[in-house]
C-alpha cells in the first residue's frame, strides 16, 4: 500500500507538470499574438503550479509544520487565480 506522504508527493508533481504544460502553451500563444491576457494567464498557472512545489519543499526540505505550507499555498494559489482573473476581465474591457 502507498503511503499517504508518497501519494501527496505524486499529487503535487501531477499539479506541478500538467501546470507547467498550460502555462507553456500560455506563453507560446502570447508569443504568436502578443496578447498581454495570454501572458498574463500563462503567469497565472505558474503560481498556481508553484503552489504545489513551494508548500512541498517547506514541509519536507525545511521541516515547517503543515500549516505554514499550507497557508504558502493558499498564498500563491490565491495569486495565480487573481492574475488569471485580472487577465480575463481587466485586459479584455481595455480592449473593447
Amino acid at each position: 500500500m502507498i503511503s499517504e506522504i508518497w501519494l501527496l508527493r505524486a499529487l503535487e508533481g501531477g499539479i506541478l507538470a500538467v501546470g507547467a504544460i498550460i502555462a507553456i502553451q500560455s506563453f507560446r500563444a502570447y508569443r504568436r499574438t502578443r496578447s498581454r491576457a495570454l501572458a498574463l494567464l500563462g503567469a497565472g498557472f505558474v503560481l498556481i503550479s508553484v503552489a504545489a512545489a513551494v508548500a512541498g519543499v517547506l514541509y519536507e526540505l525545511f521541516s515547517q509544520d503543515l500549516l505554514t505550507a499550507w497557508v504558502a499555498f493558499s498564498t500563491f494559489d490565491l495569486a495565480g487565480f487573481l492574475v488569471i482573473l485580472y487577465s480575463i476581465l481587466k485586459v479584455r474591457t481595455a480592449q473593447e
